[in-house]
């Protein structure tokens, strides 16, 4: 096996990573097979979280049955929530041709007729923002004739990279919002929003991470007005600016709509990391707290919380301090996030593994955040990060993280990641965890007893049988319809389609 050192484009501080960025010194450009949805896909995800609200899609089918299936479908099965379509105006070629502003006038009012939405959005794709129909023109011509709130949102596919698509629609909603009175202020002034949610009704059956924060805001005395955009209504909306303080949830996405409210209306911003761990919670409610004036209650509150799980979470953070733990980078919010609670919390080295260099400077909102904190973890990217192929799980990334693990002890060192990896030391995968939640004082819990029992049980091999089905070896085509409907979603094209001459490998190695 060929040396590692040979494998590595950066190994170094968190920080470094940051500056040779900055100053345009590592490749911060995405693969084609890395790339994140786009900018309608976001922007349909947060519009999702409005409820009693319906997306009317402007341009062919195909595009509201994607996000449809994605986000609307999945959020009511999940959730138990009434069903809120999403339409569209299913332009054809000739309408591409000829314009299609009749069309969608004639959709907003059976759109009206058939659902009497709260609100209406009306949501450009790729082929409407090509071909120029004047969208704007169309909705103001029509806000008479329907009772609905109208909304046009130019989100064209091709018209900005992933992350504008969330910053769009935060901007368009806070539209929605009225200006705060002094009675208003006043009757919410221990109320809060958590911002920055992407997605809708949360799930009934599992305790999420959002409800644990609503359960500890609440905890200490506060009032939540509304999750935006979590299943929120007009009315939630139209009141937010008043609160207190609004608490973002993720500090990227959260960060941008809890400024532009704070440049609008004044509102407070409580920002912090994803609030994994002890440190990072604590910070997240005594933030909160200065601005609704129970900072004595927040403190009475952690001291409970702390309290109720302090014996079993000291009992398995004695076997975790010194330990190393190697964070996949995929996610990047998540995984600084991670590496701040093994840091602060457990007293853990923090490698994260694959940052793609792209994050550096998509993510310098939490990047900054981190190093002010003077946390400054290790990065580790190597070459298979660049290449072609979805590269958490990918045979190339697999072969170096083996490579790198080889000068160190498998009783000592954790993977936090994806269950598609195998590597030779113990896994935590957070997204397995069902019996939630990952944040807080029981998420901290959580996770400390979840990386002392993948320690302990490091002895007992993985399933060789779904690594061969992952990284097939004596079989020409892997069928993704033989796997679970999870691994399905998530396995890598170039295992999909390994031809027989190359069996096992991705195709663009």
């Amino acid at each position: 096996m060929a040396d590692i050192s040979d494998s590595i484009v950066f190994h170094g501080p968190l920080s470094e990573l940051h500056r040779l960025a900055d100053e345009g010194k590592i490749p911060t450009r995405l693969q084609g097979s890395h790339t994140r949805a786009c900018k309608f896909w976001t922007a349909a995800k947060i519009l999702s979280g409005v409820r009693n609200s319906v997306i009317l899609t402007h341009g062919p089918s195909g595009c509201a049955y994607g996000v449809k299936q994605a986000y609307k479908l999945t959020n009511c099965r999940n959730s138990g929530a009434v069903y809120e379509p999403v339409v569209s105006t299913a332009l054809d070629q000739s309408r591409i041709i000829y314009g299609g502003e009749k069309e969608l006038k004639i959709a907003i009012a059976e759109v009206q007729a058939k659902y009497s939405p709260d609100v209406l959005f009306v949501a450009t794709s790729c082929a409407t923002g090509i071909i120029g129909d004047n969208v704007d023109a169309v909705v103001d011509s029509m806000r008479d004739k329907v009772r609905a709130k109208l909304m046009p949102i130019h989100c064209e596919g091709f018209a900005g990279e992933y992350r504008s698509g969330f910053d769009l629609v935060f901007r368009e909603l806070v539209k929605l919002m009225e200006p705060p009175t002094p009675e208003r202020k006043a009757r919410m002034s221990k109320s809060v929003n958590i911002v920055g949610a992407k997605m809708g009704p949360e799930r009934t059956e599992v305790n999420t991470d959002v409800k644990e924060l609503i359960r500890l805001t609440m905890g200490m005395g506060a009032e939540i007005n509304a999750v935006i955009a979590g299943n929120c209504t007009l009315d939630q909306l139209r009141r937010a600016p008043s609160v207190a303080v609004n608490c973002a949830l993720c500090m990227d996405i959260g960060y941008a709509v809890g400024t532009a409210m704070r440049d609008v209306f004044g509102t407070p911003l409580n920002s912090t990391i994803l609030p994994y761990g002890i440190a990072a919670t604590e910070k997240w409610l005594r933030g909160a707290a200065r601005h609704l004036g129970l900072l004595d209650e927040a403190e009475a509150l952690m001291r409970s919380e702390y309290e109720a799980i302090s014996a079993p979470y000291e009992q398995a953070r004695e076997h975790l301090v010194g330990k190393t733990a190697i964070i996949e980078g995929r996610d990047a919010v998540k995984s600084l996030s991670v590496a701040y609670m093994l840091q602060q919390d457990f007293g853990m080295r923090a490698i994260i593994y694959n940052f793609h260099p792209w994050s550096a400077e998509a993510r310098e909102t939490s990047i900054d955040y981190m190093l002010e904190a003077g946390i400054d973890p290790e990065i580790l990217i190597t070459r298979g990060t660049l290449a072609f192929g979805k590269y958490e799980s990918m045979k190339q990334t697999e072969e170096e993280l083996l490579q790198f693990l080889g000068a160190l002890d498998p009783k000592r060192t954790v993977y936090f990641g994806s269950s598609l990896s195998f590597p030779s030391i113990p896994l935590v995968d957070l997204n397995a965890i069902l019996n939630r939640p990952r944040f807080g004082y029981r998420g901290a819990l959580k996770v400390a007893q979840c990386v002392k029992t993948a320690l302990d049980y490091s002895f007992r091999p993985r399933s060789t049988l779904t690594k061969r089905i992952v990284f097939p070896k004596d079989v020409g085509l892997a069928s993704a319809a033989s796997l679970t409907s999870k691994l399905a979603q998530d396995l890598p094209d170039c295992t999909v389609y390994a031809g027989a001459r190359r069996r096992g490998q991705c195709m663009m190695n």
